[in-house]
């Protein structure tokens, strides 16, 4: 089909056409001649052409305007593009100048919005992040100013916002509970705050402290020296109640007068019972006899829970003045000091040594029940429960002895000299009371064993007769090395020993042999005095272990004689 456009054209030169011939024909009724015809088709035609070109040369400047336009806003969308770090636009190569001026037109339109909107939450966001980052005295993010921000620099605006955000909240959750102990803390010990610091953490709204980290960390410092104020506090507290409670005892003052009991700051408490610590010990310096007598007691009880020698007591002077002053109270109230402090220090050794003696004369206690001939007349369970007790110390008693080896090695360590008690090294006291211990059931068993061979054997008429009657008196046997006469002619038959001097130690002992009156002096000379031999604690201390042999054997030797008593004496 035909344009329009082309119809209109051939209708413009039909009308054209139309329109010439009916102004010949007015000529034609005017009578104007051809010449003025001529002269006036040609104004026509000059004014139809001028009409023309004008027409065409405004179409053209259009044109020319159209190219303008579309150069300018395809390098305004290229620098739009640029700064909004997008794609460049590509147009539609088969538009017309009209139509892509349009579209090129509207495209910048369309970024020119999107980057206004980006500069305006660019400059929204920044604002909130710079309020955040100078409450937390942090870099604020940072986008150059008047340029256009990327949607990743956006993105991590936000984010960068929402962590101090979330920093902010743990930052004031943090100073809001450092302000309330802080706050507490200077009530307390009654403190007021001096410092600038401390008037902008605890005067101040909390909305106008900024919450830095180093701020923060000052608050946590603060909080720690307002703790240790408090404890330094509390401690001379302690100590004030400590000494008021000294001296009450001191001056011997009523249970109903005796009353510490105060309310308030710390500090107020303390004032309180700094005066009355001063009216005590103005009141001891009034009795101040009375008060040295009775420090001079808990000396004496020191020294005997420190074990002190009777020497070292008398190294004390000051004890035996009389002349009760001032000076010799401090004197003697430095003494007790130090002695307590000392006996603190070491007190697990004397707690140990007094252990061990307390256990020792229990020890001794069944030790001395357990030879005793009637204990088993006991009923009702005694003698076991005895039994088991003594078994018990004497596993605790070398565990405690281990113990006080290294409590003594410790304060040999510490003190630079040998502990002594009496004058003797505990270890070697120790020692000399289980060889004491030993040698003194030893004896008792010898002196057994000699009652025993000193008093007539009576034996009653048995299937096999151990000494047949009619064996001659001058008959001798040998049994284990001695020489052993048997009279005959009567029930009782009495045994008569004589001692060889040299025993044959090679030979076997007669099971029903006991041992004679020579061979127990023999004995008795071989076994050592601990308290009369000097040496080493490795040559005193024997071995529990040994030590229960010993006792072992001796039982064995009770039974055997039990028994033997039994046969001859039915």
């Amino acid at each position: 089909m035909p344009r329009q456009s082309e119809a209109l054209a051939s209708s413009i030169i039909h009308l054209l056409n139309v329109k010439m011939a009916k102004l010949q024909d007015v000529w034609d009724v005017i009578g104007i001649q051809e010449e003025k015809r001529l002269e006036r088709m040609g104004s026509v035609k000059n004014h139809i052409e001028m009409l023309l070109n004008e027409m065409i040369h405004e179409e053209e400047l259009l044109n020319d305007q159209l190219n303008e336009a579309i150069h300018n806003w395809q390098e305004k969308l290229q620098d739009l593009c640029s700064e909004l770090l997008l794609d460049l636009y590509k147009a539609d190569k088969n538009s017309t100048p009209l139509q892509l001026e349009k579209e090129l037109r509207d495209e910048v339109t369309t970024l020119l919005k999107e980057r206004n909107f980006r500069m305006e939450q660019c400059e929204i966001l920044l604002k909130e992040d710079q309020a955040l980052c100078t409450d937390l005295c942090k870099t604020p993010y940072y986008i150059p100013t008047g340029k256009v921000p990327s949607l990743q620099q956006i993105e991590e605006l936000k984010n960068h916002i929402m962590s101090a955000a979330k920093e902010k909240e743990h930052r004031l959750a943090t100073f809001l509970g450092l302000r309330h102990e802080i706050t507490n803390l200077m009530a307390n010990i009654d403190h007021v705050p001096d410092t600038t610091f401390e008037k902008d953490a605890v005067l101040e709204q909390e909305d106008l402290f900024f919450l830095s980290d180093e701020n923060i960390k000052s608050l946590e410092v603060l909080r720690l020296q307002l703790v240790k104020r408090k404890e330094e506090l509390l401690t001379m507290q302690e100590s004030l109640k400590e000494q008021i409670h000294s001296l009450w005892i001191t001056l011997q003052i009523p249970t109903e007068q005796q009353n510490m009991e105060t309310t308030g700051p710390i500090c107020e408490v303390n004032a309180v019972l700094q005066q009355n610590l001063e009216q005590l010990q103005q009141m001891k310096i009034k009795n101040i006899k009375e008060v040295i007598t009775g420090i001079r007691e808990k000396l004496h009880t020191y020294w005997d829970k420190c074990l002190y020698s009777q020497k070292q007591r008398e190294e004390s002077d000051f004890l035996r003045s009389e002349n009760f002053t001032e000076e010799l109270l401090r004197v003697h109230d430095e003494e007790l000091l130090k002695i307590t402090l000392y006996y603190e220090k070491y007190q697990e050794l004397f707690d140990n040594f007094e252990k061990w003696e307390r256990w020792w004369k229990l020890f001794l206690e069944f030790e001395k029940k357990a030879s005793d001939p009637n204990r088993y007349a006991n009923r009702g369970g005694t003698l076991l429960k005895e039994e088991k007790e003594r078994t018990q110390l004497q596993k605790k008693l070398p565990k405690l002895e281990e113990e006080l080896k290294l409590n003594i090695l410790k304060w040999e360590t510490e003190q630079g000299s040998h502990f002594m008690i009496n004058g003797q090294k505990p270890m070697i006291y120790i020692a000399t009371q289980w060889e004491q211990h030993r040698f003194k059931k030893e004896q008792e068993k010898q002196e057994r064993c000699i009652k025993k061979d000193d008093a007539p054997i009576c034996r009653t008429p048995l299937k096999r007769p151990l000494c047949p009657s009619n064996t001659p008196l001058s008959k001798i046997r040998k049994l284990n090395g001695t020489s052993t006469i048997i009279s005959s002619g009567s029930a009782c038959n009495r045994v008569i020993k004589t001692p060889r001097k040299t025993p044959n130690a090679g030979k076997l002992p007669d099971p029903f042999q006991r041992p004679s009156l020579q061979d127990k002096k023999t004995i008795d000379t071989s076994i050592p005095n601990v308290a009369r031999q000097p040496g080493t604690f490795n040559a005193l201390v024997t071995s529990y272990s040994e030590f229960s042999r010993d006792l072992s054997r001796k039982s064995n030797c009770v039974k055997g004689q039990l028994n033997s008593t039994t046969l001859e004496n039915p």
